[in-house]
């Protein structure tokens, strides 16, 4: 007599009904930046330049493959892209060109360093360099500092500013912030105690109080120290800040409270409110936000909150040409990602 035989096919089915199996990963090719590249050349070379392929590639790259462009365009036709954007275009529309693919690190290193060169000193640029950035990017920013103007940034710095606004933005620079993301609420209201006493509650400010807790704190525990302030003065940390100290040194220390999105979303909106637009100051925002999708999208959700218009359709309504569409699809590409 035979013996039934088992059909597992139907036990390894029905088990395997509940197992999700995930796709296999397919890595993303490797960018090949030759053909932009080449694209760019032949937009440039000659008379006349084709604006709408000089946009559309700039724009629509991330500032990484804009490097391997450059990169590959200066092995290729002997001369960098930036000489030869700045040979075909002029005004904001080449300031914003020359910003998006200059590589991020150059690009602060050039920004410090145009803010503390020669007769005064640009301390709304400097500040935004030095109290926006995290530690990698400080780092980062001085290492290209060194690279492209041989001395150190604190110096410069040490020698365009005084008194506790040079001690604050030293202490920033030297980049040893903690960058965790756990926040302890206890510690948040012990140091919002602490500045209260050593500021409003006292006769005279304890400055030192303040440069040390603003550049050794994490910035989410700067953000909530904001909230808890506030339930001991009546009024916002940004506010006592204005009462107690004034300059440079306010403004550094309202940054570094300020958490980043809403910061430039405020930025670019200083920059086009009233008569004239604050090009470099909207193409500094623009080329720090399109950095990243999520700092693109963050930004534009801050600036509709805040002031009820898109943040790429107000910039829009403040310049032209291909200046207006390099601006508008630098931004609309990343917010639609």
């Amino acid at each position: 007599m035979t013996s039934p035989q088992l059909n597992t096919a139907g036990v390894q089915q029905a088990a395997n009904a509940h197992l999700y199996i995930s796709p296999a990963v397919t890595p993303p090719k490797p960018f090949d930046g030759a053909p932009d590249a080449e694209a760019l050349h032949k937009a440039m070379k000659g008379f006349g330049t084709d604006d709408k392929t000089l946009s559309t590639i700039i724009a629509t790259r991330t500032r990484d493959q804009l490097v391997q462009i450059g990169t590959v365009f200066q092995a290729k036709f002997g001369k960098t892209l930036e000489a030869f954007i700045k040979g075909d275009t002029s005004g904001g529309y080449q300031d914003l060109l020359v910003a998006l693919i200059t590589p991020k690190a150059d690009y602060d290193a050039r920004l410090l360093h145009n803010a503390v060169a020669g007769v005064g000193t640009d301390d709304d640029q400097l500040i935004e360099v030095l109290c926006t950035r995290n530690n990698q990017e400080l780092r980062d920013m001085k290492a290209a500092y060194n690279r492209l103007y041989h001395k150190e940034p604190d110096r410069d710095v040490s020698g365009d500013t005084s008194f506790h606004y040079k001690e604050l933005l030293l202490a920033v620079i030297r980049a040893d912030r903690p960058e965790t993301t756990t926040v302890n609420i206890d510690e948040v209201k012990k140091d919002a105690m602490f500045l209260y006493q050593q500021g409003e509650g006292r006769a005279g400010t304890n400055e030192k109080a303040f440069i040390d807790i603003l550049t050794h704190r994490s910035f989410p525990h700067l953000h909530l120290l904001g909230q808890q302030y506030a339930n001991i003065a009546g009024h916002s940390l940004e506010s006592g800040i204005a009462k107690e100290t004034s300059g440079g040194f306010k403004k550094a220390m309202i940054t570094l409270i300020t958490p980043r999105d809403e910061y430039f979303a405020d930025s670019v909106h200083k920059s086009i409110a009233g008569a004239g637009t604050d090009d470099h100051k909207m193409i500094r925002a623009i080329s720090y936000i399109s950095n990243t999708k999520e700092m693109t999208q963050a930004v534009n959700n801050i600036y509709v909150h805040k002031y009820k218009h898109n943040l790429a359709n107000d910039i829009g309504g403040d310049t032209a040409g291909w200046y207006k569409k390099t601006a508008q699809l630098c931004l609309q590409t990343r917010t639609a990602l």
